[in-house]
């Protein structure tokens, strides 16, 4: 068996999500030296020390340069041989392999389309069927996904598709924890600006809550996508006046030791999108000791598990409650709540997810034809 592993999402410049997962999966591949294995962008065969040169640099502008000059080594379409490609995100071919699995993230353009353009909702209308059905088999990253699967998809085989749940990408201590604590407390919001991430709820608090921003900086952590841009955030909740003082402060994209730092020292972190496939966010600051408010939907209860404090979006004074309960256990009981999390995150693990994959992958070499 030789095991083909897509790596588009590489592709990306700034690591976040899907790209985020290929990359640990990636390194998870290159560390198995039982598995025969290959990785690929559209038809080019990528060398293994290029695929090690983006994940130190986690940038995908040597992916870029190797593209333009690297050599045609297009992968095998010849479905006799035995192969297996592994397609992390989208199909950039079907059929072109003996088998071919596919990881599915979520289905939030068909599920919740007003929250995507539309080129991403049509895009995803058309394809995204088609990739499913020509599946040998369907990794999902939670269950609430599988079930979104099984649910939209009913001609789709309940066998082939199962559940794979991701992990938390942490770096090392001496690389995650230098310096000092801030003096300031502040509360920090993970997530994309764009409608389905949800910022709006949080500068909804802020507005009808003015004493929040005097014992909190509020420091919001993710590059900007599609919608409305922050200021016009800003302005919309007439918070002019907080932005400028730096009580709220939006820090756009940083590298991954950079935000593991801010995780590490904040109160707590907020994630407050509407719907997702997983959660990393919420996982990651469970790894890091610290609690996360979120909300009570599609797959986050299956991240934060017990530990997270959790909020109807659609419920007016919903999110209030649930911060003014995380902060009040933090005052009063910091070190369980800090424990708690710790203890929760160590049942996920990017070894444990890669053995899913891995196992999935060799049960379908036991499959005739």
């Amino acid at each position: 068996m030789k095991v083909y592993f897509e790596i588009g999402p590489l592709k990306e410049r700034e690591y976040t999500g899907i790209a985020q997962v290929t990359a640990a999966l990636s390194q998870e591949i290159l560390g198995d030296a039982e598995l025969d294995s290959e990785f690929f962008f559209g038809r080019m065969i990528v060398p293994k020390p290029v695929v090690e040169g983006l994940l130190r640099t986690r940038n995908g502008d040597l992916l870029e340069w190797y593209l333009r000059r690297g050599p045609a080594l297009p992968a095998p379409t010849d479905p006799s041989l035995s192969a297996i490609a592994v397609f992390p995100n989208r199909k950039t071919a079907r059929r072109a392999f003996t088998k071919e699995c596919q990881i599915i993230h979520d289905l939030s353009t068909l599920l919740t389309p007003q929250f995507h353009n539309r080129d991403t909702i049509e895009f995803h209308a058309t394809s995204l069927e088609h990739d499913i059905l020509s599946n040998d088999a369907t990794l999902c990253v939670s269950d609430a996904t599988r079930s979104d699967v099984l649910a939209y998809f009913p001609n789709v085989d309940a066998s082939t598709v199962h559940t794979m749940p991701l992990a938390a990408s942490i770096v090392s201590e001496s690389e995650a924890f230098c310096g000092q604590k801030h003096a300031e407390p502040y509360v920090l919001v993970l997530g994309t600006i764009e409608p389905r991430k949800n910022a709006s709820q949080v500068l909804d608090h802020i507005q009808t809550h003015p004493e929040f921003s005097k014992s909190y900086r509020t420091v919001f952590l993710g590059r900007f996508g599609w919608g409305t841009t922050i200021e016009q955030l800003v302005t919309r909740f007439k918070l002019d006046e907080e932005y400028s003082t730096g009580r709220i402060v939006f820090g756009g994209f940083v590298a991954e030791h950079v935000k593991n730092r801010l995780i590490r020292n904040a109160k707590l972190v907020v994630y407050p999108s509407l719907f997702e496939g997983f959660g990393l966010p919420v996982l990651e600051a469970a790894a890091l000791g610290v609690p996360c408010v979120t909300t009570r939907s599609s797959s986050l209860p299956e991240v934060g598990g017990s530990y997270s404090y959790y909020f109807d979006p659609f419920t007016v004074g919903d999110f209030s409650r649930a911060l003014i309960e995380a902060l009040k256990d933090l005052d009063e009981r910091p070190e369980i709540v800090r424990r708690r999390c710790l203890e929760w995150s160590k049942g996920f693990s990017w070894p444990k997810t890669y053995a899913i994959m891995r196992d999935g992958l060799l049960g379908l070499t036991s499959e005739k034809g």
